[in-house]
This record gives C-alpha cells, sequence and structure tokens, in this order.
C-alpha cells in the first residue's frame, strides 16, 4: 500500500516539473519568465504547494499576452525605408533651388562681365559659359531630379511591399503564438482543476459530472444489453 502511495506522489511529482518547465519555457521563449503570474505559478508547481489557492485563478486570464517576433525584420526595414524615402522626397526640390540659386549669382556676375549680352537666364543656366560650374547647369540637375524622383518611386514600391509582407508574417506568427498560450492555458487549467479546495460549489460539480458519468454508462449498458437479449432471442429462434 505503502509503495503505491509512494508511486501516486512521483507521478504527480513528475506532472508538476513538466507543467513548471513547459511554463518557464514558454514564458522565456517570449520574455514574460518575470511576469508575477507566471514566476508565481512557477514556483507553487515546483515546490507543490498552494495549488488549491492557484487553482481559483483562471490561467488563460492571467496568462501575459505573447507578441510575436515574425515580421519584425520586415517591418523595421520597411519602417527605416519609410523615413528614407519621406526625406527624399524633399532632396529633389532641395537641389533644384540650390541651382537656382548658384546660377542666378553666376548669372549676375556674367551680365556684370558682358553688359552688352543678349544671352537670357536658361540659356545662361545651361551653358554657363564659364562662369557657372557644369554641376550646376540646368540639364546636369534635371538628371539628378530624375534619378531623385526614380529612386522614391522604387521605395514607394518597395515599402508597400515590405509593410504588407512584414503584415502578413506577424498575423501568421501570432495565431501561432496565440495557439502556444491557449494549449498551455488549457493544459494548467486541467491539471489546477484537480487541486481545487472541496467546497460544496465544487463538491456539486464534482458529484454532478459524476451523474452524468454514471447516466451515459447507464445508456450505454441498457443498449449493450438489449442488444445482447436480441441477439439470444434471435440464436434461440433459430434454435427451435
Amino acid at each position: 500500500m505503502a509503495n503505491v502511495r509512494s508511486t501516486s506522489k512521483n507521478k504527480k511529482s513528475v506532472k508538476n516539473e513538466e507543467l513548471a518547465h513547459s511554463l518557464l519555457s514558454w514564458a522565456k521563449s517570449h520574455k514574460v519568465d518575470e511576469d508575477p503570474y507566471v514566476s508565481g505559478l512557477h514556483s507553487a508547481l515546483q515546490n507543490n504547494s498552494d495549488l488549491a489557492m492557484w487553482s481559483t485563478l483562471v490561467p488563460l486570464e492571467y496568462l501575459p499576452l505573447a507578441e510575436t517576433s515574425a515580421g519584425r525584420r520586415e517591418i523595421s526595414l520597411n519602417q527605416f525605408l519609410v523615413i528614407a524615402r519621406n526625406i527624399l522626397v524633399f532632396v529633389p526640390v532641395a537641389l533644384t533651388w540650390a541651382a537656382v540659386g548658384q546660377a542666378t549669382t553666376a548669372f549676375a556676375v556674367y551680365v556684370k562681365a558682358n553688359p552688352n549680352s543678349v544671352t537670357n537666364f536658361l540659356e545662361f543656366w545651361q551653358d554657363g559659359f564659364g562662369v557657372l560650374g557644369s554641376e550646376w547647369t540646368i540639364g546636369h540637375i534635371a538628371n539628378l531630379d530624375f534619378l531623385l524622383i526614380s529612386a522614391v518611386i522604387l521605395l514607394t514600391m518597395a515599402t508597400s511591399y515590405l509593410g504588407k509582407k512584414g503584415q502578413k508574417f506577424r498575423k501568421i506568427g501570432q495565431r501561432k503564438v496565440d495557439a502556444e498560450r491557449m494549449k498551455l492555458g488549457l493544459t494548467l487549467t486541467e491539471f489546477l482543476y484537480t487541486k481545487r479546495a472541496v467546497t460544496p460549489t465544487t463538491l456539486n460539480q464534482n458529484v454532478s459530472t459524476s451523474i452524468t458519468s454514471l447516466r451515459n454508462a447507464s445508456k450505454s449498458l441498457e443498449k449493450n444489453m438489449a442488444a445482447h437479449n436480441k441477439a439470444v432471442a434471435s440464436f434461440e429462434k433459430r434454435q427451435k
């Protein structure tokens, strides 16, 4: 009899250890191991103490909500590219106005040196006439603006793609994380249910469950007996 009790106690201890390990592994993988409920329940499971008190708390309500890391890289990269695109949008405007300033200053110098020249501002901006650097000519600036605007368009397409991809990965990952939390919560609930202290409420629940089980067993037995009697009657009829 003592051996049976010892075996039963060992099984319970093993179950406690398994649940404690599962709880801690889940919590560490999602960085919620310092949560008060998790640390407290883990200690109670390891020490096999105060489980009646912990059984009054519903695990699915107290287990911390974990967030998935899936899609984090795509979302982070997308955020960086969005910032870069938003800045790049203004670069062509700034570059063009800087070129206008350089061309205006150089044109004023050119006109002062050549008061009889009939060259207009656009012609001067395009040619430079040895006064304006080639990097500030209108043709060169137009090419740079084209490249910059093309980069903005490509970044817009890239951010749209990465944003959708990251959100898709995040939704799939979050469903997986929620499913793991649900599975762990149900396992803990099933285990802790057996640790509830005996009260009129729990006693009535247990009695009700037992009565329901007896009724189901009785109905099953009645069906089996009816089938057996039918078979016996059929056999006797054949014998006659």
